[in-house]
Order: structure tokens, then sequence, then C-alpha cells
């Protein structure tokens, strides 16, 4: 009997510890491949199954490859395997380095670090330092944290915006029900500084891909055509879900500047959200004028002009009341018009 128990132990051990890991890297050869061509179906490339390692090589033959090492030995506290390797794009002059974790329970680790980061567009991206961390637990709850040092935007046209420390986290959990719940947080350290945080709850995650559907529909349908009805159908029929499920998003800060603050809350049912905010002028049009300036191409004296006249007419419509040098916001406001002009 004792012998039997030894022999017993002996091959589960030899199984755990030989057969497991190359069962691993034989899945790995089935699926990581999949994964990234899933991302994008442009890229070659090579998978080469080990033993106790695995190797994965992608690339689009232009500006983007990664290399990965996959370690599946030894297969302890239920890791599947753990990843390491390299992520090249044409936003870094560095490759960026990757590092992963895989459990058997599910949850999931991804880690990936790098700097100089450049994004050559109008308005054009800039960070020194850059990380992102994505976790996804055995419940199901996935958080991204994102940290980003000297973020700088700027434009052709004189207009900038830098940020000696941005950081943000995004999360979100999905029930059973088939409803999520999520969260972003934002914040962007420096003298133009900004702060959002926004959580919503009840999302009917089905209906919200419905609705992401039914807009992008929409968008390339031609005017009065059939496509264009059927994406008006679909997205008032995924609202109508979405409001059904008790869907509630609540605006718990928005920030421009350490001296401006917005806050709001919305529920499926409501007509419109409730949005107050409070702050000193000056430091809202000098905050928010960098802002209109980059995301309408203007130049930052015409972005400052159309900024004061948008406050202007935020003041005429009843949004907006100026006592000295404070604002108080409000909408929907006293006059019950809700038509609330955008900059």
């Amino acid at each position: 009997m004792k012998k039997t128990l030894i022999i017993g132990l002996i091959v589960i051990a030899a199984v755990w510890l030989l057969l497991l890991p190359a069962a691993v890297g034989l899945f790995l050869k089935d699926r990581a491949p999949g994964w990234l061509v899933s991302e994008d179906r442009s890229l070659r490339h090579d998978y080469v199954p080990g033993w106790f390692t695995s190797r994965l090589q992608a690339s689009d033959d232009e500006s983007l490859w990664v290399q990965l090492r996959a370690r599946h030995f030894p297969p302890f506290g239920q890791g599947w395997f753990r990843v390491r390797g390299e992520l090249a794009t044409p936003y870094s002059g560095r490759p960026l380095n990757l590092v992963g974790r895989l459990r058997l329970d599910g949850e999931t680790d991804l880690d990936i670090e790098g700097s100089q980061l450049t994004v050559l567009a109008d308005p054009a991206i800039q960070a020194g330092q850059a990380r992102i961390e994505a976790n996804r637990n055995r419940r199901g709850a996935t958080r991204i944290n994102l940290d980003l040092s000297d973020l700088e935007l700027h434009d052709t046209l004189g207009n900038r915006l830098h940020y000696r420390l941005a950081d943000g986290l995004i999360s979100w959990r999905q029930r059973s029900s088939g409803l999520g719940s999520g969260g972003v947080q934002l914040s962007f350290d420096g003298l133009e500084g900004m702060r959002l945080t926004l959580e919503a709850e009840s999302l009917n995650m089905a209906a919200a891909g419905e609705l992401r559907d039914g807009l992008e529909q929409l968008r390339n349908a031609a005017p009065d055509s059939v496509d264009q009805r059927l994406a008006a159908l679909t997205i008032a029929a995924a609202w109508q879900q979405i409001q059904a499920s008790g869907l509630s998003v609540t605006l718990h800060e928005f920030g421009l500047g350490p001296e401006t603050r917005f806050q709001g809350h919305f529920a499926a049912g409501q007509r419109q959200p409730d949005i107050t905010g409070s702050g000193r002028i000056a430091a809202l049009i000098e905050n928010l004028s960098p802002l209109v300036g980059l995301i309408r191409g203007l130049d930052p004296v015409t972005s400052q002009q159309q900024t004061s006249d948008w406050i202007q007419t935020l003041v005429d419509g009843g949004w907006l009341s100026i006592e000295g040098a404070e604002f108080q916001f409000r909408y929907p406001p006293p006059s019950g018009e809700l038509a609330l002009p955008v900059p």
C-alpha cells in the first residue's frame, strides 16, 4: 500500500512538473498567435513552443514588433506562465518592456513600461516615462493604471499644455446578470492641472455594445438612407434597454486648475443630468482656453476670445452666474432652457 502511494505521488509529480509545462506550451501555440491576430490581422507571427519555455515573435514588417518569452515551469502557485519581452512601436525610440502573468484561477497581470514616448500628430503628444499596469482578478474585475511624467500636448499654432505628472485609473466589473459597473479617475498635475472622477453603475453591457454599433452605423450611413433609419432604430432600442437596467452615472469631480470644480449625476430615468460647478472665473477662462485651441485648431489669442464669448453666452442663457471674481454653474438652469451651447 505504501509502495503504491509512493509510486502514485511520483507519477503525479512527474505529470505536474514535466508533462503539464509541455501541455501549457502547446496550449499557447493554439491561443497566443490568435490573440495578436485578433488585434491586428496584418501582423506576421512566429511561435516556437518549448517544454518549459516558449517564444513568440510578431511584426507588421514596418514599425511594430513584439518579442515575448513565456516561462511555464515550475507550475507552482497556480501560475500557468510568466511572460517577459519587448514591444517596439513608432511612438517610442526604445522598445517598451513587457511583463505578464497568467494564473489557473483566471487572474492576469500585465505591466508595460517605457520612456520618451512621442505621438506625431496635431496636436502632438510627448511624455518622459510611461507605465501601464493591467490586472484582471479571479472575480472578473479589471483595473488599468496609467502613469506618465512630463506629459506635453502642443500644436503648430502655439497652444501648449504641460503636466509634470499624469495618472489614470480605469476599472470595470461585469456581473453574472449582464450588468456592469466602472469608473474613471484622471489627474493631471501642473499649472493647468485637470482632475476627473466618474463612476457608472448598472450598465447593460450587451445594450452598450449595440448602442456603440448603432452609433458607428449612423456615422457611416448616407443622409435619409435606409441604413440611417436602421441605425436610429438600433440606437433607440439599445437606449431603452439601458434605461430599463437602471443606469446611473455620477460625476464626482471635474476640475480645470485648482480653483474650479464641477460635479453632477445622471440616472437613465432622468430627462437631463444635474450638474453644478463653482470657482474663479479668470481661472476657468485661463485653463479652458488652451483646450479649446487644441481641440478646435485655433491660435491662443482666438481661442481665448472664443472662450470668453462662450462664457458670456452661458451667462446670457442662465447657466452661469458671476459675482465679483467667482462663478456659479447650474444645469438645468433656472430659466428651463436645456440647449446647452458648447465652445
